[in-house]
């Protein structure tokens, strides 16, 4: 699986547009629920590479993915809730000087919790001492504001060691849930492989891989629901 990661990027890359997916709202009275994440949480399409559809990378239809998947969970347990899932794929790539008022249109979401699902566009190359954990810390403050923060930060899919060393340490020290995502990429009865042409969309979560992101980050999740 060496060479995932660099099959990610040059998909990844053709991603810097991507717009915001507002998923669909359960019930009237929200507890509302951030999702930051990338293609996995949300793609547009992408034909170039043979992604045609315009949900998380690379489930067969939209309730296959982890987001969907997870709101249907969250559904059954307080139907109030409000999931949004947001692809944040230029934080990930320019986290180290980033000007968080692109993501002002999040603000007015208010979220009561934050799951941080991003780490495999970052660039293992620029992440020195504590400054992918700083950023991240700092994104975290700028969309709560003064709100109190319950965050849940999982690892990525594909393992890189650097990137989730610094988002281990950040749930630690801020007490915060941590949610182990890097041993389902180790399978590749996880990613769609054979579905897909180009590798680097085949590589992304397939069906259950999605479904056992959404297991894992829902049992994080529970603590802060009931």
């Amino acid at each position: 699986m060496k060479n995932i990661q660099y099959y990610l990027i040059f998909v990844a890359l053709i991603l810097v547009g991507c717009s915001d997916q507002e998923v669909t709202e359960v019930g009237s009275k929200p507890k509302n629920i951030l999702v930051l994440g990338n293609s996995i949480t949300w793609s547009p399409p992408t034909p170039e590479v043979g992604w045609n559809n315009a949900w998380g990378m690379a489930a067969s239809e939209p309730s296959k993915d982890f987001i969907s998947q997870l709101r249907a969970k969250l559904q059954v347990e307080s139907p109030e809730i409000v999931l949004k899932g947001v692809n944040v794929f230029p934080f990930e790539r320019g986290f180290d000087n980033f000007d968080f008022a692109a993501y002002d249109s999040l603000l007015d979401f208010k979220p009561d919790i934050i799951v941080i699902r991003y780490g495999e566009n970052v660039d293992a190359s620029t992440v020195e001492s504590d400054n992918l954990k700083i950023a991240s810390l700092n994104f975290m403050n700028y969309l709560f504001e003064d709100r109190p923060s319950k965050v849940i930060v999982t690892t990525t899919f594909w393992n890189n060691a650097i990137t989730n060393e610094q988002l281990r340490r950040l749930a630690a020290e801020q007490s915060w849930e941590l949610v182990e995502l890097s041993d389902l990429g180790d399978y590749q009865e996880n990613m769609a492989i054979g579905k897909f042409d180009n590798v680097g969309v085949a590589t992304h979560p397939g069906d259950l891989g999605m479904e056992r992101i959404a297991n894992r980050i829902f049992s994080g999740l529970k603590k802060y629901i009931k």
